[in-house]
């Protein structure tokens, strides 16, 4: 059975408004899906993949972009199984997981295919260009946002340090002995200057439906890391998307039976930023009634807009951020095995005897300042009667992620929906 997401009201000025029942998506990213698509992202079996678009540009990039549209064809056609994707800009790459000779007389067939980008406007006229020459249910548009290097500069930085410095003694003449000869003093280092480079990368995936023209699926990537280069940068971001695309594979319908209380959506108030943001909303929504789906357990959630559940959610999500906190040069210390030595003693009867000094110190390892990223959500959501209008539960909420909005939301929501499991439970044996 399908289950149908629909996202109404996300073009409404800062609410959004659930009308369907989200079934379990174990996806890492900031990922939905919609339901317009006639076939659901995870049962398309013939996908155009379309050179990757470079910030506000109309058209995709093929020869200047090769590398990460090769990097993402590879990616793509190793993880994401039983779906066959199509090089939109090289039909007769002999290199195609799909050799097929049916597939190559198709696309010689019909020179439109190599300039879709440029003959078809609007994503209607494109669609069903792809659709009416390749017969493929879809079609994929990956986009860079932003590709970018900074410079993060961490300046000389004097601090005050303690020192350590001892030995250890065995089978010496006084026995073993530990920590001998021990000191310790504060002494002044100061942490280089240095200059790190912040690799960051955003991208959006979005899966359209070749008959429709209409999104099938979006995903965003935000991606940052100290010292590494773009092409492993993108490589991080192409493994994320085909590991969450195959995470919805485990796209199930609830198991809840069938007279169990029902829950359906009220709104969610947005703030502004987010509000007027197409992702955000999208990422909130989404992870609002799919989550609902996934947790809930004694509670069945309503799927049909008509129809009027006995609970519903409804909340306000007060902060939609990301950002960034300097962390400070630093040092840490360690005490390091620098030195041994051997020696010989005799003992009062004249017997010879090895011993071995082992000698430590303080080393200092310099930690250069950075900084941390973060997204934060913090909501206030309640869980209401449907008949008497009586709040019967409401939870605060502050959640942080070091990588993905999405993440910190989920966290959010199914902490909420597994208390308003409980919560609908117990009032259901109570009355």
């Amino acid at each position: 059975m399908k289950i149908r997401r629909a996202l109404y009201g996300l073009l409404a000025a800062a609410v959004c408004w659930g009308v369907f029942a989200p079934a379990p998506v174990l996806a890492a990213g900031n990922i939905w899906m919609d339901e317009h698509a006639e076939v659901q992202a995870k049962d398309f079996k013939r996908i155009i993949l379309f050179p990757i678009r470079y910030g506000e540009e109309s058209d995709g990039r093929v020869d200047e972009l090769q590398a990460d549209n090769e990097m993402l064809t590879k990616r793509v056609q190793k993880r994401i199984k039983k779906t066959t994707f199509l090089r939109f800009e090289d039909p007769d790459d002999a290199k195609q997981a799909d050799k097929s000779q049916e597939k190559r007389q198709i696309m010689r067939d019909n020179p439109a295919y190599e300039n879709l980008l440029q003959h078809y406007a609007t994503e209607q006229e494109r669609a069903k260009a792809v659709y009416d020459i390749t017969g493929a249910e879809g079609y994929l548009l990956p986009h860079i946002r932003r590709a970018d290097v900074r410079i993060d500069h961490s300046p000389a930085t004097p601090v005050r340090v303690r020192m350590e410095r001892y030995y250890d003694e065995i089978n010496g003449p006084y026995g073993d002995r530990h920590r001998a000869g021990y000191r310790s003093w504060r002494q002044n280092h100061v942490i280089p200057a240095h200059d790190s480079h912040l690799q960051m990368l955003d991208m959006d995936f979005t899966l359209y439906d070749a008959y429709t023209g209409r999104k099938a699926m979006t995903l965003v990537d935000y991606y940052r890391c100290y010292e590494v280069t773009h092409e492993y940068a993108f490589d991080q971001v192409a493994k994320n998307f085909t590991g969450d695309w195959n995470r919805l594979k485990d796209d199930r319908p609830q198991k809840v039976e069938k007279n169990a209380p029902t829950l359906g959506f009220g709104p969610l108030t947005l703030p502004d930023e987010a509000a007027q943001d197409e992702f955000s909303m999208r990422t909130i929504c989404y992870a609002y009634k799919d989550e609902a789906g996934d947790t809930l357990r004694k509670v069945r959630v309503v799927d049909e807009p008509e129809a009027k559940a006995r609970y519903y959610v409804r909340g306000t999500v007060t902060d939609y951020a990301r950002g960034e906190t300097w962390v400070p040069p630093s040092v840490e210390t360690s005490l390091e095995r620098y030195r041994t030595e051997h020696f010989t003693w005799r003992d009062d009867k004249g017997r010879k005897h090895e011993g071995e000094r082992i000698f430590y110190r303080t080393s200092i390892a310099d930690s250069f300042g950075y900084y941390r990223f973060w997204y934060r959500v913090r909501a206030n959501l309640q869980l209401v009667d449907g008949v008497t209008g009586e709040v019967l539960l409401e939870k605060s909420y502050d959640e942080a992620d070091a990588d993905r909005y999405a993440n910190a939301l989920r966290s959010m929501f199914k902490d909420f929906y597994r208390r308003v499991d409980r919560a609908i439970d117990t009032r259901s044996v109570e009355e």
